[in-house]
């Protein structure tokens, strides 16, 4: 499996960014694409994207600040379990915070805004497909 491997400060980037990142150029993608439709569309499309992007650019970056403790194996699955808990309902509610401020404050087109979240919600679907895996080999690394 393709770990994310810790940078020089014990935080782990790897293939959560690489997630982040394809939803923010899929978002991008879709948004250019839907001016050919409308500058409206477009930015209710770009909307959309980012109502999946930020919540999931939140969780990379909070999953990345694990700490290690003293803790043994046990004691430390169990934190991390709630923690990743945590992550995931701060994620849910930031979502559910953002769908609504850009439906009732932004007044987005329904059909732009929705193929926008769904084209970056189903971004990380390339991930079987080796495209978020960084070598060109098509995903797979050697196990050491």
């Amino acid at each position: 499996m393709n770990a994310a491997k810790p940078s020089g400060n014990g935080r782990r980037w790897g293939t959560p960014v690489r997630v982040v990142a394809l939803q923010a150029a899929v978002t991008v993608v879709v948004a250019a694409l839907a001016l050919a439709w409308s500058v409206d569309e477009a930015k209710s499309a770009f909307l959309g994207g980012l109502v999946a992007f930020l919540p999931n650019a939140y969780f990379a970056w909070a999953a990345s600040r694990a700490g290690r403790g003293g803790q043994d194996a046990a004691q430390e699955a169990v934190v991390e379990g709630g923690k990743f808990l945590g992550r995931w309902l701060v994620k849910m509610g930031l979502m559910v915070a953002l769908l609504v401020v850009a439906v009732a404050v932004f007044k987005v087109g329904s059909l732009g805004f929705l193929i926008g979240l769904i084209g970056a919600l189903m971004a990380p679907l390339a991930a079987p497909f080796g495209w978020l895996s960084g070598s060109a080999g098509g995903g797979r690394q050697p196990q050491d």
